[in-house]
């Protein structure tokens, strides 16, 4: 059997829900018998490296591509974590505080957050299970060195207020608030193929969302969950079955994956 290099995205995907989610018992024994037949496994998420650490462990999974695409790990060590576009971010940064925009940052790979005021804790208070905003009365976003993700409390429809949201794309996972973050998972696994030395001719991915859709557009094979957005199917190679109807596990006896 060929090996092959198998990247999942987590929500709606690995898990039965989206967000969020369990893994499924399906799952679970898919992702076994991938690894028990020789093939490489790894998560591709935007997650940062520390909010997908702890999934990846209960998945027994040590490989990742992380950060939107701009980080790799691999057998559980970090290779790198990349930063936003310093001047690109900002810009955004400067133009949400002119404008009196509620914005916080993230500046590296922990779960802390700054910001120059309380505006996106009060209108997000939901955020502080996640991570923990710290308020600098006066923050001058041009001390920091790296910019990681930019949150902004923007409602959708809103987003035109920003003349600069469209320099580095964002993403929306909730009503209140987008992020600026990276959103191309695809150079991620290509960087992974290039540091193992491996053809991305032998590439598998799994996803359901729209920051799935470059991979899913450029990998040899590329499986949509059938719960997955139109867009997505329609690029795929293969529409599985739902993430919540043992999709992952149908999708890998389809091709022989496994047994």
């Amino acid at each position: 059997m060929v090996k092959k290099y198998f990247f999942f995205d987590i929500d709606g995907t690995l898990t039965n829900h989206n967000p969020g989610g369990i893994i499924l018992p399906s799952t679970h024994e898919a992702l076994r018998k991938l690894k028990e037949n020789g093939h490489f496994v790894a998560i591709a998420t935007g997650r940062a490296e520390c909010m997908a650490r702890e999934f990846a462990e209960e998945c027994q999974i040590t490989n990742m591509v992380h950060d939107g695409g701009n980080g790799l790990t691999v057998d559980g060590k970090i290779i790198y974590i990349k930063p936003l576009d310093h001047e690109k971010a900002l810009k955004i940064l400067h133009e949400c505080v002119a404008k009196d925009i509620p914005v916080c940052v993230a500046v590296d790979n922990t779960l802390q957050r700054y910001s120059h005021n309380d505006a996106l804790s009060k209108k997000n208070p939901d955020m502080k299970g996640f991570f923990n905003i710290q308020v600098i009365k006066n923050l001058n976003y041009d001390h920091f060195k790296e910019i990681h993700k930019i949150f902004i409390g923007l409602y959708p429809g809103e987003e035109d207020r920003l003349e600069s949201v469209n320099e580095l794309g964002y993403s929306r996972y909730h009503d209140n608030h987008i992020i600026i973050e990276p959103d191309d998972k695809v150079r991620g696994i290509k960087d992974m193929m290039h540091y193992l030395h491996a053809s991305f001719d032998d590439v598998v991915v799994f996803g359901d969302g729209h920051n799935d859709l470059t991979m899913i557009k450029a990998a040899p094979i590329s499986i949509a969950m059938g719960n997955a957005i139109d867009e997505l199917k329609a690029a795929a190679t293969y529409v599985t079955q739902r993430c919540d109807e043992d999709g992952i596990m149908h999708a890998c006896r389809h091709f022989g994956w496994i047994d």
